[in-house]
């Protein structure tokens, strides 16, 4: 097995030296870290982070932190977390960072796995993948003053000077959506969600609040929770109010599980969809799923940047925001 000492010795360099440039150590030149890179690549050398980890009780890891959700399909086949993650991943190879996830079907799950890898693996830099109302896992990550966090999404209340945001503006987002489906004639469209103490949920939410009460239209919406009542809670919905005609739901997983919904109660589906994500399985679905482009990539790889630039500066901005784009296809043509 290859050691930093056979790098040192390709490289001209003593096994101490070619240590602090594996370390970026400025007291090292540059030509010298260049060599050392040079030798590292021809003996495809990978450094031992776990070890050193131990030795310094410091953290070549990057955790990044899932929602809870009970179940686990929830999150794995959600193309919009697999985007976000790879963009996280190809920043942290970069700087030399592994990255950890840290997820739970509960709370209370999610937070002893956050606490196993502060504690144990003496992580110290996280990248939440959700902004929520009184989280007891933040506040707990907050606990340990030097710690970094990146939050994708935006809450106000966390001010801490070691947290920063990288966002889509939500609120903007869900009003668009709701104007677009008004200009394309559709009267009273109904807002779907999952989970209102999520923000970006509860901001886009707002947005859609905002754009129908400049038409001077009632704001509904319909909590779904994958649970065996849904299907009553949405046919419930519709006698209640027979005027909606469209649904703002705020993924594309859940805008197809609405459809799904609307088949078993076979309810003719001439109705509207727009959905966030603009997942592979929003353009697949039949009909194809107008969807709100975010490009959950460039989140991921903004955030992992963000982190590593506040590390090495203090005076960089507390919050970058990703532009978002509306994508049409066939489930707002009015038919």
């Amino acid at each position: 097995m290859v050691t930093i000492k056979d790098v040192a010795k390709l490289a001209g360099v003593s096994p101490s030296t070619a240590s602090r440039a594996l370390h970026d150590n400025k007291m090292i030149s540059p030509a010298t870290k260049a060599r050392v890179r040079k030798a590292m690549e021809e003996l495809n050398y990978s450094p031992n982070f776990s070890a050193q980890n131990l030795v310094k009780r410091q953290s070549n890891t990057v955790a990044i932190v899932l929602p809870a959700r009970e179940s686990p399909q929830q999150l794995g086949n959600n193309p919009f977390f697999m985007q976000i993650i790879q963009g996280i991943t190809s920043v942290c190879s970069q700087e030399g960072f592994m990255v950890s996830l840290a997820t739970g079907k509960t709370e209370d799950e999610l937070l002893a796995s956050v606490r196993v890898l502060m504690k144990s693996g003496h992580v110290d830099k996280f990248i939440f993948l959700y902004a929520k109302v009184e989280d007891t896992v933040y506040q707990a990550v907050r606990q340990n003053d030097e710690a970094m966090c990146i939050i994708v999404g935006h809450d106000e209340t966390k001010s801490h000077e070691r947290t920063l945001f990288v966002d889509t503006d939500n609120v903007k987002a869900g009003s668009d959506v709701t104007q677009f489906l008004l200009e394309r004639g559709y009267r009273q469209p109904l807002y779907i969600c999952t989970d209102m103490s999520e923000i970006v949920q509860e901001s886009r939410f707002r947005g859609f609040q905002k754009a129908v009460d400049s038409h001077h239209i009632s704001a509904h919406y319909l909590r779904l929770t994958n649970a065996p009542s849904d299907s009553r809670y949405l046919e419930e919905t519709l006698k209640r109010t027979p005027t909606i005609d469209a649904f703002v739901c705020c993924d594309d997983l859940t805008a197809i599980y609405v459809i799904r919904l609307l088949e078993q109660l076979k309810i003719e589906q001439s109705l509207g969809f727009i959905s966030f994500n603009n997942s592979l399985l929003a353009e697949l679905e039949s009909p194809a799923l107008t969807s709100v482009e975010i490009f959950p990539y460039d989140l991921g790889e903004t955030a992992a940047k963000l982190l590593f630039q506040r590390e090495a500066s203090k005076s960089i901005t507390k919050s970058l925001w990703i532009p978002h784009r509306i994508v049409e296809r066939e489930s707002t043509y009015r038919r």
